[in-house]
């Protein structure tokens, strides 16, 4: 299996999902869904093209949907690199500067 890095943004994402998950859904839900999500993480790892490229954004990534959210990567020579977790709801296009 190839590793994943999550960037800073990215870790601060998941911590911000686990927080309001199990605020809004309980403590058990807010760890499957989190298990859920690095799940996806190792699926794209070996699967590194399964999402489609977004040459539009900059930089230019890929996206993966899991549950609410929509993971962005990109492939890296030796990993993949999670740039973001965002909510499928937000208008992170708009904010895919801040990648």
């Amino acid at each position: 299996m190839n590793p994943y890095v999550l960037s800073e943004l990215a870790e601060e994402d998941l911590i911000q999902i686990y927080v309001t998950g199990a605020m809004d859904f309980g403590l058990e839900q807010a760890k499957r869904y989190h298990r859920k999500l690095y799940q996806a993480f190792n699926f794209l790892a070996d699967n590194p093209f399964a999402g489609p490229e977004r040459s539009e954004l900059r930089p230019a990534c890929r996206i993966h949907p899991v549950g609410s959210h929509i993971l962005i990567y990109t492939i890296r020579p030796n990993d993949i690199y999670i740039l973001r977790v965002r909510h499928g709801h937000e208008d992170w296009l708009r904010e895919a500067v801040r990648l």
